[in-house]
C-alpha cells in the first residue's frame, strides 16, 4: 500500500469458492476528510476544523463464468480508481459497464412489491427537464404515467421479495435503490440484515436483465 497522499488503494485479501465460479477481494484505501466541531472556551464558542484520513474497506466479486464484476461498497472515487487499474493492466477493451434502458428499469420496477419513489430525467420541458415522484405507488401516478412517454427512468426505490423467503413471510423484504447511469445498484438493509445470497441473487436479476436489454440494443444497431 502506498502513502495515502497518492490516494492509491490496494487489495488486502482474496479468496475463491469452492467450485471455483468466483473470486472475493477486499480492498483497502483511504481518504481526507475534514471534520468541524465547536469548542466553548473562555465563554466564546469557538469553530474547530480537523483534518482527518480515514480507511475505506470494500468488497468485489469475480465470477469467472460469466465475467461479471460485482462492487460492494465502492464510493465513485474508488470505483473509478479500481477500474481505471483494471483497464491500464488488461487493456481499455477488458471492461464493460452494464448499463439499464427504459424497458429494463420498467421491468425491474414490475418485479417490485413496492415502489416507494421514482425519478425521471430528460423530459424536455422547458422550465424543468427532472422530476421525482414519491408516496403511495408513484409508479402507478397520473403524473408518472403522462411524464414517463416522454423522458427516461433515472432511479428507483423499491422493496423486492427475497428469493431465500419462500413461503416465510418473517423475512423482511429487500430494499433496493437502482440507476440506470452505469447500472448502479444500492442494497438498504436497515435494522434486518440481508443475507449475503439474496444480495446476490438480486444483483445477478440485475445483471441478466441488463444484458439482455444490451444485446437488443445492439441488435437494432446492427439492423439500422
Amino acid at each position: 500500500m502506498r502513502d495515502a497522499e497518492e490516494k492509491q488503494w490496494g487489495i488486502v485479501a482474496q479468496a475463491k469458492t469452492k467450485s471455483i465460479e468466483e473470486f472475493q477481494f477486499l480492498s483497502l484505501s483511504f481518504r481526507r476528510v475534514l471534520r468541524v466541531r465547536w469548542r466553548l472556551q473562555a465563554g466564546r464558542l469557538e469553530r474547530v476544523e480537523e483534518e482527518a484520513t480515514e480507511p475505506e474497506i470494500c468488497e468485489a466479486h469475480v465470477k469467472s463464468r460469466s465475467g461479471l464484476l460485482e462492487l460492494y461498497s465502492y464510493s465513485a472515487k474508488q470505483r473509478t480508481a479500481l477500474l481505471k487499474s483494471l483497464k491500464e493492466t488488461f487493456g481499455e477493451d477488458s471492461i464493460t459497464e452494464l448499463f439499464l434502458t427504459k424497458d429494463a428499469m420498467k421491468s425491474l420496477m414490475t418485479e417490485a412489491i413496492e415502489v416507494l419513489s421514482v425519478s425521471l430525467t430528460g423530459l424536455g420541458n422547458p422550465f424543468f427537464s427532472d422530476a421525482s415522484l414519491s408516496g403511495t405507488d408513484p409508479a402507478n401516478s397520473k403524473t408518472y404515467k403522462e411524464l414517463l412517454p416522454t423522458g427516461e427512468i433515472k432511479s428507483f426505490r423499491a422493496k423486492y421479495q427475497p428469493a431465500s423467503s419462500g413461503e416465510d413471510a418473517s423475512i423482511p423484504p429487500i430494499m433496493a435503490s437502482v440507476s440506470s447511469s452505469k447500472c448502479k445498484v444500492r442494497i438498504f438493509g436497515g435494522q434486518y440484515p440481508v443475507s449475503q445470497s439474496d444480495v446476490e441473487d438480486f444483483v445477478e436479476r440485475v445483471a441478466n436483465i441488463s444484458s439482455s436489454q444490451e444485446k437488443e440494443v445492439r441488435k437494432k444497431e446492427l439492423a439500422l
